[in-house]
């Protein structure tokens, strides 16, 4: 790890920037890209507030602050289809309790949207057709519930 920079004690301390994506969520992100064939859109750490767009919901400012570790889309119309939170071996006790916290409040937004919530681990990674079985099954639940 390295040492957070130094600054004069009047000047700020510079951000020190860190890449998007985990090791194993680029993983994941490329057997995504892998698996779709280019037939839908795929969005990394989305906010909660980049498809929702309704202020008056209750808890609007918690939501603002959460994201979603993965969104698929429709190709056709960026209509979200839906959500993947991608769990891994890093059991920080940060990541442990932020996840905790904010599971049900995605998990309870995601549902009044109607937008199917899919956990992956990072193991299943290597199962494709366990993994082709639960996107797909979530994307058709998806598609039905928009035809009624």
């Amino acid at each position: 790890m390295q040492p957070t920079p130094q600054a004069p004690d009047n000047a700020p301390a510079r951000p020190i920037s860190q890449p998007l994506l985990t090791r194993s969520e680029s993983l994941f992100l490329a057997c995504l890209e892998n698996l779709s064939h280019q037939r839908c859109h795929i969005q990394c750490k989305p906010r909660l507030t980049d498809f929702l767009h309704d202020e008056a919901l209750a808890g609007f400012q918690k939501i603002c602050q959460r994201h979603i570790d993965f969104f698929i889309y429709r190709k056709e119309d960026w209509l979200p289809m839906l959500a993947i939170e991608f769990e891994d071996d890093d059991n920080s006790a940060e990541k442990s309790s932020r996840r905790m916290r904010d599971r049900k409040l995605v998990n309870d937004v995601l549902q009044s949207t109607g937008v199917p919530l899919v956990h992956v681990h990072a193991k299943e990674i290597d199962q494709i057709d366990t993994l082709v079985h639960k996107l797909t099954a979530a994307w058709h639940q998806r598609a039905a519930a928009l035809e009624t």
